[in-house]
């Protein structure tokens, strides 16, 4: 369920489009980069892969909305040789569904309940799964974190009522989810106080007017050190909540960055990302990381200069969201086509970034029915300098993922448009420093006769994002 989108490099480009772009401009390094690729068998649903990966280096598990009641999970014990499958049941479940791997190895599963999320457990790695805890109250799509020792679990979210983000936290790894800590704010009411006046720029606090009933939700992010919380989310504005999209929803306009440190009793909310009153910057989440050396990231995608027509984004903070830096353009797509959508990524080393995305170069946009798309992967180096060194790379060289358009509405998808991939899919590095991936994939019949499936790609080449 998404109900937060029923609100539904070139480097020579034109001086004329720089200008309508400011953008920090980045240089290309020429190390390529290789993956290895499983189909993973079929669940019946392929959409929304969640990804996770354990801290010994050798277990992944993936899980899909398995519908009726279930969560879909695929798991390795052997970093990739094999997998197997399993499922999670909960009374009211079905919609999204979201992994966690704590330091321990125990794995939790959140499945969302719309009142609530399902929580269940496996200490043997996915293969079973128990208790079935509640944590949160209503709320859309779900996003597990946990501090470095593994001992408190969180569960990210927004909810329905106020569309403010707010986080659920288990103090015992993820065992139980006391009813006092299940609502805990993101969003601050001071943020009440401020006027409802656009997309503001990076650094200034963001309006909970502003965000009226229209929150993305992205995932809760901790530093490296665990004493600093980061939310990232978007938003749309007031005057387009009831002038664009499908009112009072309006599309994305700007990316908040919440962030508590050790010394404060609530967090802050600041636009990390503006945008103007034409472009959409989310499309439809956003994303985050954070490097060994404490960086902020978000990763992003947005039609910023080329409406219809959008591209993957970063931007970084090194005083803990306080001021952001100008975006830096990742893919090389020419800017007046195609598109380039579902940015995900994990941070390594200081100033590394892999970064991972669909993306398609044909004349129209997201909605074009003649595109062609591949899953694109970029490894970011020197991320915070002048001039970040990208090393860009197909997953899948010659293995399209989908042919069509694909909608970026959510639920409005059903009054037209495509949206059999769902909206998002997830990249990690893991414990030797390689990119994985776990992306929806229908482009055309598998062997086994089925129209889509869950890939699960591993980097067999490259630099280790851990290499400074």
């Amino acid at each position: 369920m998404n109900r937060r989108s029923l609100r539904p490099y070139a480097l020579a480009v034109t001086a004329a489009l720089l200008a309508a772009t400011p953008l920090a401009l980045a240089t290309t390094a020429t190390k390529p980069v290789t993956f290895k690729r499983v189909v993973l068998a079929d669940q019946k649903a392929y959409g929304e892969p969640s990804l996770a990966l354990s801290d010994d280096g050798k277990h992944i598990a993936i899980c899909v909305p398995g519908g009726a009641g279930q969560t879909s999970v695929w798991y390795s014990n052997n970093d990739g040789k094999s997998f197997g499958t399993s499922h999670t049941t909960s009374d009211n479940g079905g919609g999204d569904c979201e992994l966690d791997y704590l330091p321990n190895g125990t794995l939790l599963n959140a499945d969302l309940e719309v009142t609530d999320s399902a929580i269940r457990y496996s200490k043997d790695f996915g293969k079973t799964w128990h208790g079935t805890q509640t944590a949160g109250v209503e709320q859309d799509r779900q996003w597990f974190a946990h501090s470095r020792d593994g001992k408190t679990a969180y569960l990210v979210y927004h909810d329905f009522v106020a569309e403010g983000e707010f986080y659920a936290q288990s103090n015992d790894g993820g065992m139980t989810w006391p009813a006092n800590l299940a609502a805990q704010p993101v969003t601050g009411v001071d943020q009440a106080a401020l006027p409802g006046t656009g997309p503001g720029a990076p650094g200034q606090p963001a309006s909970l007017i502003d965000q009226g009933v229209n929150t993305f939700s992205g995932p809760m992010l901790l530093s490296p050190d665990g004493k600093d919380m980061y939310v990232i989310y978007s938003i749309s504005d007031a005057k387009r909540n009831v002038l664009d999209g499908t009112p009072p929803f309006g599309k994305s306009a700007g990316i908040v960055v919440a962030h508590k440190g050790p010394e404060d009793v609530a967090f802050t909310n600041k636009y990390a990302v503006p945008n103007d009153t034409t472009s959409v910057s989310g499309a439809i989440f956003s994303w985050g990381a954070v490097d060994k050396a404490g960086t902020v990231y978000v990763l992003y995608n947005s039609d910023k200069g080329a409406p219809g027509h959008f591209h993957t984004y970063y931007a970084y903070s090194k005083d803990k969201a306080k001021t952001w830096s100008k975006p830096v353009k990742v893919d090389d797509a020419p800017m007046n086509r195609g598109a380039q959508i579902y940015a995900t990524g994990d941070a390594g080393a200081p100033g590394v970034l892999d970064i991972a995305w669909y993306g398609h170069r044909g004349s129209g946009g997201s909605d074009d029915p003649t595109a062609v798309w591949d899953i694109h992967f970029a490894q970011v180096r020197q991320a915070t300098s002048s001039r970040p060194q990208i090393t860009r790379a197909k997953v899948a060289v010659g293995d399209p993922l989908h042919r069509g358009s694909i909608c970026l509405n959510g639920l409005l998808c059903i009054t037209g448009g495509d949206r059999s991939l769902a909206d998002f899919f997830e990249l990690q590095i893991g414990k030797d420093g390689m990119a994985q991936i776990a992306y929806a994939d229908n482009y055309g019949e598998f062997a086994d006769g089925k129209k889509g499936h869950v890939i699960w790609a591993k980097q067999t080449a490259g630099r280790s994002a851990y290499q400074p």
